[in-house]
């Protein structure tokens, strides 16, 4: 799902300007990862939560968040893909990430 240059964060904005090729050649990565498989949009920005749960990556988990809404996940459903990294990651940082979602969600 494309992601408008206005909302991209002002390092991102920055990387793209000087790197314009680096930048549209990871897009065109992320697009190609995406369609190489039956999974739909709100699944793979679910799957790409519980990722960003495990790298502990705030502003990740807050766009995949986004992204996810916007691909029609529920509350509900964010939360089940944070809570899926407990056993795997520890319930430390799946505290940690329910804040930040608790921010954004409600």
């Amino acid at each position: 799902m494309p992601t408008s240059r206005r909302r991209l964060p002002a390092t991102l904005r920055a990387f793209e300007s000087k790197f314009p090729r680096v930048f549209a050649e990871y897009h065109g990565l992320v697009d190609a990862c995406r369609a190489a498989g039956p999974l739909g949009p709100k699944t793979c920005e679910l799957i790409a939560i519980g990722i960003e749960v495990a790298r502990k990556r705030h502003g990740g988990l807050v766009a995949h968040i986004a992204r996810a809404r916007a691909a029609g996940a529920s509350r509900a459903e964010i939360y089940q893909a944070i809570l899926l990294a407990a056993p795997l990651v520890g319930l430390p940082e799946v505290l940690d990430a329910f804040r930040v979602a608790k921010k954004r969600l409600g």
